[in-house]
């Protein structure tokens, strides 16, 4: 009996991932649940386990290739067979290649082609519009081999190996072509989705800070407090805390506008998970702090320090970064004073902050200056309307400028 090793979903928005290593090599028994491989997505480097007990006969995508999800990684047999321990068949096309070529095989090739139209229309197949897209590769450079001069597959590889032959002409120009990393490419698609498929809109408010700047200092002058605790809060803690706290009494906001089966509904989460966008080298990443609604503010200053360490050693796990209900963007070490973020789908809201600004603000009888701090708002309008928007804004808002915190 053969069992086919597959590449599994392991996130809700992984599509594909690099082999990084296989632990397992040709001819090895294998257990069941063994971890046969590890794999690194645009998150995590994660493990393959094995689906079967056996041996590993054959791997068909070898270290530092990229598979789509539901890819075949390999075959496992209940007898290892001599001579069939070849790391990629020869027969077998490239994980990235078999998708599309399945595409071409499909039957479009062998379609009839139509009268050729007036003029001098360009004819590509989808598959090869595809790929020479992410290439990067004219098209309009390229002469096709396929039937009335059609474009395919095999045109786009040459092109691609020739960039000269099908690029646009820069005589003008020059520079370093620099690849994208998984993260970043990651990182365009999804931000690319949520820009055009997130019907967004903005709300913007002032908050005074002076009360949480004033008991963060009163607690960093404590010794004991910092000596025991182990923890120095910063304004995120703060921002975490306020914003669990408001989702909680606005549910709508904390909630996902989900498309599935052809129908749609909104669903609005029990949880609140609150993700806190990390800058790391090469893109960025969030982890989540989970059910912060139920946190004190040294236990989100305690898993945010962890998580953010984390995070800039590479070692989150999956469940560190997934399950987020809403995220907060804080440029304001960068000395941004505002700005906008985008939606992180499938997430109805995002707080993009910035820093902390000495400001004259009048109080009703007098003006005063205030340490202000600028929040704007991004909402997906499929979830929520601007009213809704705006009282979590509010609550948000008096939450942070309130003197009572549960700080224990």
């Amino acid at each position: 009996m053969t069992v086919n090793i597959l590449l599994p979903k392991m996130g809700l928005t992984m599509e594909e991932g690099e082999i990084t290593s296989w632990v397992k090599k040709v001819g090895d028994p294998i257990e069941k649940g063994e971890v046969l491989l590890t794999v690194q997505t645009d998150k995590a480097e994660l493990e393959v386990e094995s689906p079967a007990d056996g041996f590993l006969q054959r791997i068909v995508v070898a270290e530092g290739e990229v598979a789509a999800v539901g890819s075949l990684l390999g075959y496992i047999t209940d007898v290892y067979t001599e001579g069939e321990e070849a790391a990629v068949a020869a027969d077998a096309p490239q994980p990235q290649a078999r998708a599309e070529a399945d595409q071409e095989a499909s039957g479009q090739e062998e379609k009839p082609e139509p009268p050729p139209p007036q003029g001098n229309r360009l004819r590509v197949s989808p598959a090869a519009r595809k790929l020479a897209v992410k290439h990067g590769v004219d098209v309009q450079q390229i002469k096709g081999s396929g039937p009335r001069g059609r474009i395919v597959i095999s045109d786009v590889v040459a092109a691609a190996k020739a960039p000269t032959s099908a690029a646009k002409p820069f005589s003008s120009k020059s520079g370093k072509k620099i690849p994208l990393t998984r993260m970043r490419k990651q990182i365009a698609h999804r931000m690319v989705q949520s820009f055009m498929h997130v019907p967004q809109f903005q709300l913007k408010q002032e908050v005074n800070v002076s009360a949480i700047q004033q008991l963060r200092q009163t607690l960093l002058s404590i010794p004991s407090f910092v000596s025991s605790a182990q923890v120095r809060p910063s304004i995120n803690d703060f921002l975490i805390q306020a914003t669990a706290l408001a989702l909680k009494k606005c549910p709508r906001v904390n909630a996902s506008f989900i498309e599935e089966a052809g129908t749609s509904h909104i669903m609005e989460w029990d949880q609140v998970n609150i993700g806190i966008a990390v800058a790391i080298d090469g893109g960025l990443v969030v982890p989540v702090i989970h059910n912060a609604d139920q946190l004190s503010l040294i236990e989100i200053c305690r898993k945010r320090m962890e998580l953010t360490e984390k995070a800039r050693n590479g070692s989150l796990s999956l469940d560190e970064q997934s399950g987020g209900t809403f995220t907060i963007s804080n440029l304001a070490s960068m000395g941004i004073d505002e700005f906008v973020a985008i939606v992180n789908p499938p997430e109805t809201g995002i707080f993009a902050v910035g820093r902390v600004i000495e400001k004259p603000v009048w109080t009703g009888s007098e003006v005063q200056v205030n340490p202000m701090m600028s929040i704007t708002a991004s909402f997906d309008h499929r979830t929520i309307d601007g009213m809704e928007g705006a009282k979590f804004l509010q609550e948000f808002t008096a939450l942070m400028q309130a003197d009572q915190w549960k700080l224990f």
